[in-house]
């Protein structure tokens, strides 16, 4: 057997494994939308967490999850497969065009956690021509500090990437043992930030950087590598990073 129709079978088991795991879409006659894109174990109640507590907070926007890792024990592929990133990257990159063909002027937001920051990463690095999506939010990237964000910044309006040093074993341990989404054997940019270094100066500037803050204990995230979706920190600062950032129609309609 071939390895494309390996990672078909393995695919195919995943997809068994997570049926009825899947986090019901919201409000899909909305033209703006809210992608939430998890880590290697696929979606669940914590992602769940994020488009519940937009939607209690009031979104108008299209909120839904796009999943693309596997539960125990796949997920050790889904880390390192160079296949299963590509295929996942290029689904989403898909969803994307798909979605703006339909929506020409909506705002399309992307939150990813962990590894989904690579997956989000290649898709977004995939969509054509000059076609852009934004606010990327990433939360805890399974990335390497080092990884090279150039790619994805020429089709974003902005980054927000949110890091924690007390993150020891998901963004510490972990990737040091197995890798990175990238495949480096390092903290992970969830850890330490990225670096920037292969950026140029308008990259850099497209880029904003969030050190985990103390005070965010009162929003229930301790900085831990699944704190960063705990509904009051969702709804006081991420919310709002989203809202702010207007679709192409609405920045019209004020001008």
């Amino acid at each position: 057997m071939n390895a494309g129709g390996s990672l078909r079978i393995l695919l195919t088991i995943a997809t068994i494994i997570l049926t009825g795991c899947a986090t019901e879409t919201v409000a899909v006659r909305q033209a703006n939308m809210v992608i939430v894109v998890p880590g290697i174990g696929g979606d669940g109640a914590v992602y769940g967490q994020i488009v519940d507590s937009l939607r209690q907070h009031g979104s108008r926007d299209c909120l839904r999850v796009s999943d693309w890792g596997s539960s125990f024990p796949v997920f050790f592929i889904s880390i390192s497969s160079h296949a299963w990133h590509e295929h996942a990257e290029r689904r989403l990159a898909d969803e994307i065009v798909q979605w703006r063909e339909a929506h020409p002027n909506a705002r399309v937001a992307l939150i990813a956690h962990s590894a989904g920051a690579g997956v989000a990463a290649g898709a977004v690095a995939r969509l054509p021509g000059d076609m852009r999506v934004g606010p990327i939010i990433f939360l805890a990237p399974a990335l390497s500090p080092g990884f090279d964000l150039g790619p994805m910044l020429r089709h974003a309006t902005v980054l927000h990437v949110f890091f924690s040093p007390g993150d020891f074993f998901w963004q510490g341990i972990g990737p040091t043992i197995f890798g990175n989404y990238d495949r480096r054997h390092c903290s992970g940019a969830g850890r330490k930030g990225f670096t920037l270094a292969s950026l140029d100066a308008a990259e850099k500037s497209e880029v904003i950087q969030h050190p985990y803050q103390p005070g965010w204990k009162s929003l229930d995230n301790d900085g831990g590598h699944y704190d960063w979706m705990a509904e009051p920190f969702v709804a006081e600062v991420l919310k709002p990073m989203i809202d702010q950032q207007r679709s192409a129609s609405e920045s019209a309609s004020a001008n």
